[in-house]
């Protein structure tokens, strides 16, 4: 009988099938129970009965927010919550004034121990089953609330008559429905939110902020601003205020790296001073240290010096004294003979024996003769002696002076030369060695890299080898990046090498065998830098990338494609080494020369000028080896010609060593043979031998041999006078000034020894290298000039220390101010004090290290690391995050017109009236200038870099920052302008249209309400609340079985004329939605033909309410009844 009456013409959807109410206002004590079954229905009864509490506690189910609904919405006091869940528990009914009191008392049907339960249950044509319920217990004076899903129809008095408030009963459900289920059939959750969100995912609506609509829909009233409902009723609203935190929390980031660059810049320039002075103290004590070591060493050096001067002095003055003796011996023996002569001419001329003086005289000759021929035999060795050395033969007196000169000079010169020619043969054995050593090298690199295919060698080619046995893995699977890449063009190996080789020595460790790596690292010594880049799987954005210069850098090299890390590495190299290859510097690029010289944007050069980075047996890029081995091939010949080199220098050396030995034997030769000229000087015995000779002349003349010898006895006297009074004279007094000097120099040698002995022994290569002029002095200038350098070292010493005082009194000024500086920096940087609290005080000058530690810290560790924060944040703000900003705005702005156009095509399907033709209603949305909202969008946009961001300058980003995002930033600070600005929203008028379907002509504009009469207002709301449902709960898509199609309206046809309220309910059918019609008895004549169910709810002893649920041709059969009752 009841499928006569049917109100599902289309049963599609989730659809009412029955709710009931436990404890809920004045339904108290049992379960109260409608039911549907799918269909229109119809809650009625009289005023106060009860109709609105039972509507609410269907709100409570499907609106769980408490933000989003409002309770009682019939009696207009919606918002004085005078009803709430709390009171709906309690079951409160009345309010009475205390006896005596001006206050009033409320009355309820239950107390705190009471629990309330109410749920519904929908289901749909393909057999889905839904029910959604809720349970409230007090915990004290707390209200306690579970929400719950089923997938299987409950009800109260069969799944819920063992509440407990311990808890017990949500087990009980659980092991009832879920325990032999693979599938939760029960779904329990503790809040509003969750509930909600899984409610409208199940019933298949666009976010569980559609559910707000069945609270509007319920209380639903005349629009009175068309362009507002819209705006605020259908239009969902975004987050917009979470979009800027998350952009201010952003620029706050990038604001604390400025200050942190600031504060770094600040801190550098106060503790400039302090480190410029401490180096300079650093200096100056190098500088004592210096001088003082000299001052130490120069005692050591002078008396060295000296003694070896004196020495040297003492031999020569001894050579002298010899010369002087032997030369004084020469003419004492002359004089003897002289006299001996004077002797025998007396006798002679008194006896006249001449023959006998004859013969004695020839006696004497042989003797001369071979003294002479002895004297000419030495002086014969002493020329071939001198010859070898190369200085004068056959001298005289003078050149035998100057010759010993030269022999000293010769000695002292081929002292040093054989010092030099030791230590060039010790640097040729060293060099002998370290070529030996490299041919070792390039022999196991050949042997090496014949067993492997890349072009890596040396410790860290071993390493990676016991890696891959360790992980039982293959060089494929854990390769060096160099194996990876290759270079296209030969003009640019030796610029990529150099800049890529300590990229390339990485070595490539999936992440399974990232563990085992890291312990092998851990627990060995390895003596090698090595680097482990970790491979956790790639996603390439190969794709979304804009393709690279023609000259980049990635143009230059190629990739080992068959690697599964080729193109990782790949867009690593990209992103790092982002350079172009070109002859000459490109503008605003990071340009790569030929060379190797690296131009960087910034200005910053970078270049490898060692040799060795350029040779090409130390490139290591590539998958094959077969150039390297011939270039290391190469090697290994140049080696062993430099090793055959080697080998005829130490020859030559060797040679050179052992001339220089013979011309020191020559010279100790003749020094110890030849200690004066007298030993090869002929002149006084040629002489001799003449006037002996002479003499037997004037014997055998035999005339007036008495006079003659009266003659030659005057001359013997003569030339002994001279000898003596004068030769011999003056040559004792010279040899005593010899030997008063000889006396003198053995004080000096004595005073030198003296003072040697009281100091250790000192290196003194450097101080002569220093003092290079102390290296003239002679004996005679020695003391002069050390006086004159010990003078000149006080002098400095005493200039050091002073200056040395004048920065320590910086300093300790420069400290501080800088733990005291200027109140506006500490009130800029908070942290200012605990940076400079953790550094000593002025006090303790001999711990301003920690002081020139922090400041290069600053600068070589802090600033470039804050700056590459801030300039990556900077990017990142620039780039993303503004864009982001901005995106947001257009997808929300996007949205809403999206948004229009789909209720526009829910709208179409509405017939909206049918009088004469057919319309239909169009929503509009148009532009709105507010000039607010004009400037929020022109400072979005400037913000918005027009540059390339990837090849701006550092400081064009920052311009563009300062100049354009701060701005944006600050405006946006001020709340009241951004909750003005930032509700897309706002951007748009709305207002709706009506179209003839027929000819798609408009018919009417509808944008003030004000100028509608009440029944259009009514028609124009129903049709804009249609579109919004038909919109948010989907019911235009294909799959209409998971849509809700279920709506209640709460005293709508009040004050209405029948058109309209038909209008409603047509509208409803052409929806297919399910409609749950609440009004008074008196207006039930306009809904009962579009019902099949009626809910009768009425009020006992004026705080009960009773429900009776009937079908239509029950109600009818029985209204007089009814109404009687009531």
């Amino acid at each position: 009988m009841l499928n006569l009456f049917s109100t599902t013409s289309e049963e599609s959807g989730y659809r009412l099938q029955y709710m009931e109410v436990f404890n809920w206002g004045t339904f108290t004590d049992r379960i109260f129970r409608i039911q549907p079954k799918g269909n229109n229905s119809l809650l009625t009864g009289a005023n106060a009965s009860g109709k609105s509490t039972f509507i609410d506690a269907l709100l409570t189910l499907l609106v769980p927010a408490k933000k989003d609904r409002f309770y009682n919405q019939s009696s207009g006091v919606d918002k004085k919550g005078d009803r709430t869940e709390e009171t709906y528990v309690l079951g409160n009914y009345a309010h009475i004034q205390r006896d005596g009191d001006l206050g009033t008392m409320t009355k309820s049907l239950r107390d705190k121990n009471t629990f309330s339960i109410i749920l519904a249950h929908f289901d749909n044509k393909d057999g889905k089953k839904i029910t959604i319920f809720q349970v409230r217990w007090f915990s004290g004076d707390e209200l306690k609330r579970t929400f719950g899903i089923a997938h299987v129809p409950l009800t109260i008095e069969a799944d819920f008559s063992h509440f407990d408030q311990k808890g017990n009963w949500k087990k009980t459900l659980d092991q009832k429905y879920n325990s032999n289920s693979t599938k939760k059939k029960i779904e329990l959750m503790d809040g509003p939110i969750a509930y909600a969100d899984r409610m409208s995912d199940i019933f298949g609506m666009k976010s569980s902020r559609s559910l707000t609509l069945f609270n509007q829909v319920v209380g639903v009233k005349v629009l009175e601003d068309l362009d507002e409902f819209i705006r605020t009723n259908m239009l969902e609203e975004w987050n917009a205020e979470a979009e800027f935190l998350q952009l201010k929390e952003s620029f706050n980031t990038l604001m604390e790296a400025k200050i942190n660059i600031e504060k770094v810049k600040d801190q550098i320039k106060y503790l400039e001073p302090i480190n410029d002075n401490a180096t300079k103290i650093q200096d100056l004590n190098e500088k004592l240290a210096t001088v003082t070591h000299s001052k130490e060493t120069a005692v050591y050096w002078f008396a060295q010096k000296g003694l070896s001067l004196a020495n040297t002095e003492l031999e020569k003055t001894n050579v002298k004294f010899n010369e002087f003796q032997a030369e004084l011996e020469k003419l004492k023996e002359k004089e003897a003979t002289l006299k001996n002569q004077e002797t025998n001419l007396t006798v002679q001329i008194k006896s006249d024996d001449v023959g006998k003086q004859i013969e004695q005289i020839k006696i004497d000759l042989v003797q001369l003769e071979k003294s002479k021929q002895s004297i000419e035999e030495k002086r014969t060795a002493y020329n071939n002696f001198i010859q070898i050395l190369g200085l004068i033969e056959n001298p005289s007196i003078e050149e035998f002076n100057q010759n010993n000169q030269q022999i000293e000079e010769i000695r002292q010169e081929n002292s040093l030369k054989i010092d030099v020619l030791h230590e060039d043969l010790r640097l040729i054995k060293n060099q002998a060695d370290q070529i030996k050593s490299e041919i070792n090298e390039a022999q196991t690199k050949i042997d090496f890299l014949a067993q492997h295919q890349n072009n890596i060698t040396g410790t860290i080619a071993l390493i990676r080898d016991e890696i891959v046995t360790l992980t039982k893995a293959t060089q494929a699977e854990i390769p060096f990046v160099a194996e990876l890449i290759k270079i296209k063009n030969p003009i640019w190996e030796n610029a990529i090498e150099q800049h890529l080789n300590q990229f390339a020595h990485q070595i490539i460790v999936p992440e399974k065998y990232l563990t085992e790596v890291r312990n092998y690292i851990q627990s060995n010594d390895l003596e090698a830098f090595i680097q482990i880049l970790a491979y956790n799987g790639f996603t390439s954005m190969e794709g979304l990338k804009p393709t690279v210069e023609e000259n980049h850098l990635m143009n230059q090299i190629e990739f080992k494609t068959e690697s599964i890390y080729a193109k990782w590495i790949k867009e690593s190299i990209e992103t790092e080494f982002n350079f172009v290859c070109a002859e000459e510097i490109q503008d605003r690029k990071n340009t790569l020369l030929t060379d190797g010289t690296l131009i960087l944007e910034n200005g910053n050069i970078q270049k490898d000028g060692r040799t060795a980075s350029k040779r090409k047996e130390h490139f290591v890029l590539g998958w094959e080896n077969t150039s390297k081995v011939q270039a290391i091939y190469q090697e290994l010949k140049d080696f062993e010609s430099d090793l055959e080199s080697n080998e005829i220098q130490n020859k030559e050396i060797l040679k050179q060593i052992q001339f220089i030995e013979q011309i020191k034997e020559t010279i100790s030769k003749v020094k110890n043979t030849y200690p004066s000229f007298a030993i090869i000087d002929t002149k006084d015995i040629v002489e001799e031998i003449a006037q002996k000779q002479n003499l037997i002349d004037v014997l055998n003349s035999g005339s007036n041999r008495t006079e003659g010898l009266q003659q030659e006895l005057e001359k013997t006297q003569e030339a002994l006078k001279q000898l003596t009074e004068k030769d011999i004279h003056n040559l004792n007094r010279e040899t005593f000034k010899i030997e008063t000097q000889i006396q003198q120099i053995l004080k000096e040698i004595k005073r030198n020894e003296e003072i040697i002995q009281t100091l250790e022994v000192v290196s003194v290569e450097e101080f002569e290298q220093k003092h290079k002029e102390l290296l003239t002095v002679d004996y005679f200038s020695v003391k002069i000039k050390q006086a004159e350098f010990q003078k000149d070292l006080e002098t400095q010493i005493k200039s050091f220390e002073y200056s040395k005082r004048l920065a320590e009194d910086k300093i300790k000024q420069k400290i501080n101010e800088f733990k005291n500086p200027k109140e506006d920096i500490l009130l800029k940087y908070k942290d200012w004090r605990s940076d400079a609290s953790a550094l000593p005080d002025s006090a303790h000058l001999e711990l301003v290290s920690e002081y020139q530690d922090f400041y290069q810290r600053l600068n070589e560790d802090n600033l470039p690391r804050f700056e590459t924060k801030f300039e990556s944040y900077l990017q990142e703000t620039i780039i993303n995050k503004i864009g982001d900003f901005r995106m947001f705005f257009e997808n929300w702005s996007e949205n809403i017109q999206e948004n229009i156009t789909l209720l526009n095509e829910s709208l179409a399907e509405i017939d909206y009236n049918t009088k004469e033709y057919t319309t239909y209603i169009q929503l509009i949305a148009n532009s709105h200038y507010v000039a607010e909202i004009q400037d929020f969008k022109t400072l979005l946009n400037r913000a918005i870099s027009t540059g390339n961001d990837t090849i701006m300058l550092f400081e064009e980003k920052r311009d563009h920052f300062n100049e354009h995002i701060a701005p944006l930033i600050k405006k946006l600070n001020k709340e009241d302008w951004r909750s003005k600005v930032m509700d897309v929203r706002y951007w748009f008028n709305y207002k709706a249209e009506e179209f003839r379907r027929d000819t798609k002509e408009k018919v009417k504009t509808y944008e003030h309400m004000g100028a509608l009469s009440g029944g259009e207002k009514a028609q124009l709301t129903y049709t804009i609340l249609g579109s919004a449902i038909a919109y948010q709960f989907g019911l235009m898509r294909k799959d209409k079985a998971n849509t809700f199609r279920f709506i209640a309206i709460d005293e709508a046809f009040k004050a209405q004329d029948e058109d309209k309220a038909k209008y409603l309910l047509r509208l409803c059918d052409q929806l297919n939605l399910q409609l749950l019609v609440v009004t008074p008895a008196d207006n039930i004549h306009i809904v009962e033909d579009h019902i099949s169910f009626v809910h009768y709810v009425e009020r006992k002893e004026e705080k009960y309410s009773w429900l009776y649920d009937m079908p239509i041709t029950q109600y009818k059969s029985q209204k007089e009844l009814l109404e009687l009752s009531i």
